[in-house]
C-alpha cells in the first residue's frame, strides 16, 4: 500500500466519524431540547395549579368569613367572581380522563357546592384541607416525573 492510498483512507475514516458525530450530535441536541421544553412546561403547570388551588381556598374563606357581611356588595361580587373564575381554571388544568386529576375536581365542586351556603362549617373545612393535601400529593407525584425526566432523559409514558 502506498503513502497516499493510507493516507486517503485516514481520510474517510476522520470524514465518517466526524459525519457520525455530528448526526449523533443534531439528533441528540433535538431531543434534549424538546424535554428541556417539556419539563420547562410542566414546571410552569405545576406551579399555575399550586397558585390557583391555594387561591381558590383563600378566596371561599374570605367569601364564607362572617365579618363579609358588614363589606360593600362590590367587594362580595369581586370575590364572587375571582372564586369562580379559579374553579374554572383548576378544572382546565386537570386531564379530564385521570382518576387522581378528577377527584381534585370532584373535591373543587364539592368546596363549590357548600360555599353557596354562605356559611363556614366544619364540613367546608375538611373538604378545602382535603383538596389542599389532594393537590399536593398530585403536585409532589409530578415533580417527581419532571425529575426523572430531566435526570434519565426521557419522558415518562401516560398510563392508560
Amino acid at each position: 500500500m502506498s503513502q497516499g492510498t493510507i493516507t486517503l483512507i485516514g481520510i474517510v475514516v476522520t470524514l465518517a466519524v466526524a459525519v457520525a458525530n455530528f448526526i449523533y450530535s443534531v439528533t441528540n441536541n433535538k431531543k434534549t431540547r424538546f424535554i428541556n421544553t417539556v419539563t420547562t412546561s410542566r414546571i410552569k403547570w405545576i406551579d399555575s395549579l399550586r397558585d390557583k388551588v391555594s387561591a381558590y381556598i383563600s378566596v371561599t374563606i374570605r367569601l364564607l368569613n362572617p365579618e363579609m357581611v358588614k363589606r360593600e356588595a362590590d367587594a362580595i361580587s369581586s370575590l364572587i367572581r375571582e372564586r369562580d373564575t379559579l374553579r374554572q381554571q383548576i378544572i382546565l388544568h386537570l386531564n379530564p380522563d385521570d382518576e387522581k386529576d378528577n377527584a381534585i375536581k370532584t373535591s373543587v365542586n364539592q368546596v363549590f357546592t357548600l360555599s353557596l351556603r354562605g356559611v363556614y362549617t366544619e364540613e367546608i373545612t375538611k373538604l378545602m384541607e382535603h383538596l389542599r393535601d389532594a393537590t399536593g400529593d398530585y403536585l409532589k407525584k409530578e415533580w417527581e416525573k419532571v425529575k426523572d425526566e430531566a435526570e434519565q432523559g426521557r419522558l415518562s409514558k401516560p398510563k392508560k
